[in-house]
């Protein structure tokens, strides 16, 4: 497994030739005001900003969050502030299921939140400029686990607070690591509990020769790295307390 190449003049040049890459660490701290708006200097959620901020509507906002146990695993709808709360808890509910709010478009859902994490000019500038799509990541770093998957549109993705581990894979060794498991990757649900799972987490997250077109990368707070358009990333939380991202798909 080698260490992701850091990037060194514009991102145009890793977008053109379709390879990823890492920014320096805490590049996009001063970019993205949530990085210390929404966190304290220790990383724990800051309640009070979002009471400031949000209307009591905006706070019961639904939003849909994926509930999971070791053995299930659902999307259910909770108001915005419940997740709150459950971030800001020193740890995890003992007997409650994990609860992540994972690829949501929070910003759209509640506009009064888009100070907190504009659009980087790296984004606007790269490419045709268009932006697919923003998603908004919140959880709790003990149970991070997003699996191997590919997008289908070139991915920034920044850490807003905690630790997250991110392995890529070219599409080509994406290709071999998946095999004919590809076609049961259809839906959230197969890839959170399907029978390719457990043998898929043991190769990802194995050891690997360093002969493979495949990278790693730590980012925390402020930490970002490009992912091209078909390469296969798997994601994990790295310690506790919450763990929060923010990506951009464009074109």
């Amino acid at each position: 497994m080698q260490r992701l190449p850091l990037l060194l003049g514009a991102l145009s040049g890793h977008f053109a030739s379709q390879t990823p890459c890492r920014f320096a660490p805490g590049a996009f701290t001063p970019l993205l005001p949530a990085t210390t708006t929404w966190f304290s200097a220790a990383g724990r959620l800051n309640l009070d900003f979002f009471h400031r901020t949000l209307s009591v509507q905006e706070l019961g906002t639904l939003v849909t969050v994926e509930s999971s146990t070791p053995a299930t695993f659902e999307h259910v709808s909770v108001p915005f502030s419940l997740l709150l709360h459950y971030l800001a808890l020193p740890a995890p509910p003992q007997g409650l299921p994990d609860l992540y709010l994972a690829q949501t478009p929070l910003l759209d859902m509640i506009p009064a939140l888009k100070e907190s994490i504009p659009t980087p000019a790296v984004v606007e500038e790269t490419g045709r400029g268009d932006i697919y799509a923003t998603n908004l990541w919140l959880g709790r770093c003990e149970s991070i686990n997003t699996p191997l998957h590919k997008d289908p549109n070139p991915n920034l993705f920044v850490q807003l607070a905690g630790k997250k581990r991110v392995r890529i894979f070219s599409p080509a060794e994406g290709r071999t690591i998946v095999g004919d498991d590809v076609a049961r990757f259809r839906a959230a649900e197969e890839m959170m509990l399907g029978a390719a799972r457990p043998r898929l987490e043991e190769v990802v997250w194995g050891p690997h020769d360093g002969k493979t077109e495949a990278y790693e990368v730590e980012v925390g707070p402020g930490d970002a790295c490009f992912v091209p358009t078909g390469w296969w990333h798997a994601v994990k939380g790295v310690g506790d307390g919450v763990g929060a991202s923010v990506n951009w798909w464009f074109r």
